[in-house]
């Protein structure tokens, strides 16, 4: 059974460390993303997915040659950040949207709980004796 829910970024913030701790323990995977979030209108729909008629809305790598009015320079937009732990019936999935003024805040405070969750990864420190003796 899939558990998935959308916290607060305090909430959020939290339970990082958690899931890379159960993730560890269990030795399941950790998945991480992150996204521009774009609210869909179903009824008027969006300029942003509407690409061959309005190309200047595109944020694709297609776009990257095409010159972007600066009304749409001064926009921004929410991102979505979500961490997901294991798969099938184990998955569990935790989302929060950070609005672009906190932006910064939060990532300071995401990179800090990701890297204290990681762990495992550290570099280990290799002796050059036991290298040398593989040499032989």
């Amino acid at each position: 059974m899939s558990l998935s829910n959308q916290l607060s970024l305090e909430e959020f913030l939290k339970i990082v460390p958690s899931v890379f701790e159960e993730a560890n323990a269990a030795k399941k995977s950790v998945n991480l993303s992150v996204k521009r979030l774009v609210e869909r209108n179903v009824v008027e729909g969006n300029d942003e997915f509407n690409a061959t008629e309005l190309p200047l809305a595109d944020v694709s790598r297609k776009s990257k040659f095409t010159s972007i009015p600066s009304e749409a320079r001064k926009k921004q937009y929410d991102v979505l950040v979500r961490i997901k732990k294991g798969n099938g019936d184990t998955l569990v999935k935790h989302s929060t949207v950070v609005k672009a003024e906190n932006l910064d805040k939060f990532w300071q405070d995401y990179s800090a709980a990701i890297k204290s969750g990681m762990t495992g990864l550290v570099k280990k420190k290799k002796n050059k004796k036991a290298k040398k003796s593989l040499r032989k």
